[in-house]
């Protein structure tokens, strides 16, 4: 056989080969659409498992008090309190009436059951309050007067500035007097009025 003809003969094979894999533009030819790439949606945190035991009744309020002050810079902190139902405060060993913090201090519980108390904050997704200053989540500003929430305790914000500032229980928590706790800030007062 000649190399012309054998030439002649691969070519029209691969030529062939090329037209029913689809490389041609047959009019019957269409490449089967691909389904699209979903985004693989930001997994939230996973937050630790709580022990608090017996576990807090319904929350009464929000202590808010300066922890730290720096003059226009201020660390506020927050405690909820809860309702000394079925005389939860005796049995944890708090004192109070009608209402009592979660633990005494040095309770090795006492985080935990603060957390219960309050909730996930909406902003962080940790547990603790949704911090707010003038109505509005603190959202940082640099110098400006407002709030950051604490990079590691969400019960803790930092304060800039004078005005009022919230720190309220998550809407999931429940409440049976206040959700928030306030505090006014005067910038030369180390006190919330």
């Amino acid at each position: 056989m000649s190399k012309r003809v054998l030439v002649v003969c691969l070519c029209a094979t691969i030529a062939a080969v090329f037209v029913h894999c689809g490389g041609g533009s047959s009019p019957t030819t269409n490449p089967t659409p691909r389904p699209p790439v979903a985004a693989t949606p930001t997994p939230a945190p996973t937050l630790a498992p709580l022990s608090c035991d017996p576990t807090p009744p319904p929350l009464y309020g929000v202590k808010v008090n300066v922890h730290i002050n720096q003059g226009y810079r201020k660390t506020l902190d927050s405690k909820p309190q809860v309702v000394n139902l079925d005389g939860y405060c005796q049995r944890v060993g708090v004192p109070g009436k009608d209402f009592c913090f979660t633990r005494v201090e040095d309770d090795p519980q006492r985080e935990d059951c603060d957390r219960m108390a309050m909730g996930v904050a909406d902003d962080s997704q940790r547990y603790g309050p949704q911090w707010y200053y003038e109505g509005l989540p603190c959202a940082g500003g640099g110098d400006q007067p407002g709030c950051n929430n604490h990079p590691d305790n969400q019960f803790l914000v930092i304060a800039k500035g004078s005005g009022v500032f919230e720190a309220c229980a998550s809407m999931d928590a429940p409440v049976a007097q206040d959700r928030c706790g306030r505090c006014s800030v005067i910038e030369s007062s180390g006190e919330c009025q």
